[in-house]
């Protein structure tokens, strides 16, 4: 009788415990680009954003602005990053970001680093939460659609994140010339109080 009760047992507790399955970190498609609104953690600024991704170049480039019409750009190309305001033509190099590329595509798979959050309402939609720590950078997620896989955030941990209302792969929607650096730009460091992060 005790045999059987505790085959029963196991057999149930089997049954009704099944492991939870890890959805693995997504790859960035070579090209995006996405238009949504977030939030400076910095200085609690409403912002409005659009992104634009272009690993074959490898190019990044953040258009930001805040609710009072403020906007700036932060510009990755190849290994540099610019803070340009092309309202008044300035820009500068930031010292403390240039020396690495933008993301790679498979930025979340390489390495173990990268955390798995769970699932996280954004805008009223459920999305899968990854976390990866760029040493000496920052930390950064990206989160995507459970039920379509179409990206929804990407936060620049307890800087800036941004949740998108728009998505596109579709190189033809780009602006011309989006990636290319302004000539008022600098091509070494001329400012060495530059950041990304005065907004």
């Amino acid at each position: 009788m005790f045999l059987e009760l505790l085959i029963f047992f196991l057999i149930f507790h089997i049954g009704t415990t099944s492991p939870s399955l890890t959805p693995s970190p997504p790859q960035w498609p070579s090209f995006w680009m996405v238009t949504g609104s977030g939030q400076s953690l910095i200085n609690n600024q409403t912002i409005s954003a659009q992104i634009f991704y272009d690993w074959t170049r490898p190019a990044q480039v953040m258009n930001l602005m805040r609710d009072d019409s403020y906007t700036y750009t932060i510009m990755h190309n190849g290994t540099t990053v610019w803070r340009l305001e092309r309202a008044n033509k300035t820009c500068c190099i930031d010292p403390d970001h240039t020396g690495v590329t933008p993301p790679r595509p498979d930025w979340l798979q390489i390495g173990n680093e990268t955390k798995y959050d769970g699932i996280i309402t954004v805008m009223e939609h459920l999305c899968h939460s990854w976390t990866k720590a760029a040493p000496d950078i920052a930390t950064f997620s990206w989160l995507t659609s459970v039920a379509t896989g179409v990206p929804c955030r990407l936060a620049w941990v307890n800087i800036i994140q941004a949740d998108f209302s728009y998505y596109s792969e579709n190189r033809d929607l780009l602006p011309k010339g989006i990636f290319d650096v302004p000539n008022y730009c600098p091509n070494e460091v001329t400012d060495p109080n530059c950041s990304v992060f005065h907004f």
